[in-house]
């Protein structure tokens, strides 16, 4: 800008001068060739002399008249340049003002920025409830731990806990108090480890610690001593008093993996053993697990074949009424044809559809096929015959549960009281309310509810005369020894007493000899199943049994 202002000076400068140069130029040759004219024209000295100084003063004149506006010209674009730098100053100064505010803005903005990336980071690494290191922090921590003892050539061992019965807590008392237990825990886990290790919250309720070079297992030991006596204490929260266990894997460098990610994949192999094992107590790693992993993969990946290939049958054991000696119904139970292993029992593949959601799948074809295989039963016995079905704690839980079981029986128009689920008490327990809910909507439909395994769980009776009940089923253990153990005929005496009290009928399961179905008729127990009546068999087989029935 300045350069384009210097140019157009010069270029002013220059034509000025040529200006005064022409002028000059014309006016020597006007004065000299004025004279010469004026010479010749007149003769007289004082006419010539009065001329020539008429001629100067008319050039003094022109020269003035050129000058003035000359010198005008100029002043006026020297004043235009002067106000052009004047609002160009003011702009400036505007702008510098303006550059000033953004300036404080932005360092404003700055201090902002910093406080949320110092909170983003705070958040990346740290548990906001219980302040612990969260799960991406620990995995560094261990990372970093692990090239360390590799490199001093120390162990360190993983120890991953998960507690059993949190859940409980939050459904019972709220998750305003679950989240007190877990502050409750995080303090005293820190409390224990001190500056022997590091403690993080890895997930809702699973909590990770590194204990640093420990010399020996029996150090190792102790800790694990420790951990489990957090638990093992009495825990009081909103006045309420409870236990609480924990479930914990182990697993140790450098003999269970040589880095961080390996490591706590094999403490928390251990820690689902330790929870298969029926939970608060602890496992260590070991390779027999990834065998058993390896195992149930294969399972899990054969039993979704299964389900798509149709391998499975309904398999029914027969209900006998004591009174009439007739069958009057059966349990349904499912059983699963392997085209190459052949018959796996259903204790093998039922936990790991329940671990993958598969339950589901099985769950509606157990009932449907149920009810199809019930519908041609009712056609060739042509009695007041009734099948149930076992349901588990997922499928009860599903939400189409209830769908399922009404579709089924609405399109083979089946009479809703021919059919009936059984649940167990653990079932019933997990939400009392909900459970109570989805059966009375079941039996106002007419369908049976039957309560397996009475006897074994922990339901209250308050709650057990809450439940639509219409028939409970005492679980074998009561049965089997009652034939000659006194307290064992008591206790079934009791329960059948206890169950017609509360209105309901009364089905002995195990029963194996004819002694064992001679007491119970006269316990006045209703109904009987067991390998005495017929073992779980094929439809074809049910029918023949109730013609000879």
């Amino acid at each position: 800008m300045k350069e384009k202002n210097k140019g157009a000076g010069r270029k002013a400068s220059s034509y000025a001068a040529k200006i005064a140069g022409i002028y000059m130029l014309v006016g020597s040759v006007w004065i000299i060739s004025s004279d010469y004219i004026a010479s010749k024209m007149f003769e007289s000295k004082q006419l010539f002399s009065l001329i020539s100084i008429l001629k100067g003063w008319m050039f003094v004149v022109i020269t003035g008249i050129l000058l003035y506006f000359l010198i005008r010209g100029k002043l006026y674009t020297l004043h235009l340049s002067e106000s052009k730098l004047q609002n160009t100053l003011e702009e400036l100064q505007k702008t510098n003002a303006e550059l000033s505010q953004t300036q404080e803005k932005l360092a404003v903005q700055y201090k902002k920025l910093a406080k949320n990336q110092a909170k983003i980071r705070e958040l990346s690494f740290f548990d906001s409830l219980t302040g612990l290191p969260n799960k991406n922090h620990f995995q560094l921590v261990l990372e970093k731990a692990v090239k360390e003892a590799y490199l001093k050539n120390q162990q360190l061992a993983i120890i991953y806990i998960d507690i059993d019965n949190l859940n409980k807590v939050n459904n019972t008392l709220g998750h305003i108090a679950g989240d007190s237990v877990l502050k409750k825990i995080a303090n005293r886990l820190k409390s224990v480890v001190a500056d022997k290790g590091f403690v993080a919250r890895l997930t809702g309720d699973e909590f990770a610690i590194i204990l640093y070079n420990f010399i020996d297992i029996h150090l190792l030991d102790y800790f694990i001593h420790k951990f489990t006596s957090i638990f093992n204490k009495l825990w009081k929260i909103m006045d309420y008093e409870f236990y609480i266990t924990a479930s914990i894997g182990i697993a140790i460098f450098p003999n269970d993996g040589n880095d961080a990610t390996t490591l706590l994949e094999n403490a928390h192999k251990a820690l689902n053993s330790a929870k298969e094992k029926g939970k608060n107590t602890f496992c260590f790693y070991n390779k027999e697990m990834d065998k058993a992993l390896q195992e149930q993969f294969e399972l899990e990946w054969s039993l979704r074949k299964a389900i798509e290939q149709n391998q499975f049958e309904l398999f029914y054991q027969p209900i006998i009424d004591l009174k009439r000696m007739k069958i009057c119904g059966a349990e349904a139970l499912i059983r699963w044809i392997h085209p190459e292993k052949g018959f796996i029992p259903p204790l093998s593949f039922i936990p790991i559809a329940e671990q993958t959601g598969l339950i589901s799948k099985i769950g509606e074809w157990v009932i449907s096929r149920s009810v199809s295989d019930l519908k041609e039963i009712k056609m060739a016995i042509n009695d007041s015959f009734y099948v149930s079905v076992n349901v588990s704690l997922k499928e009860f839980s599903t939400s189409n549960f209830v769908d399922n079981v009404l579709y089924s029986i609405n399109s083979l128009k089946i009479e809703p009281t021919a059919f009936g689920i059984e649940i167990t008490e653990s079932v019933a327990m997990v939400d009392p309310r909900k459970t109570i809910e989805i059966l009375n909507f079941l039996k106002e439909r007419g369908i049976k509810i039957l309560l397996d395994d009475f006897g074994t769980g922990y339901s209250s009776l308050n709650y057990l005369k809450q439940l639509p009940i219409d028939i409970v089923k005492i679980d074998r253990s009561f049965i089997q020894n009652m034939t000659y153990d006194q307290k064992e005929q008591k206790l079934a005496k009791s329960l059948i007493n206890l169950s017609h009290i509360l209105d309901l009928k009364v089905v002995a399961e195990g029963i194996e000899d004819k002694r064992q179905a001679e007491l119970l008729k006269t316990f006045s127990c209703d109904f009987g199943q067991g390998y005495l009546f017929g073992k779980p068999m094929p439809k074809e087989e049910l029918l023949e049994l109730a013609k000879r029935f």
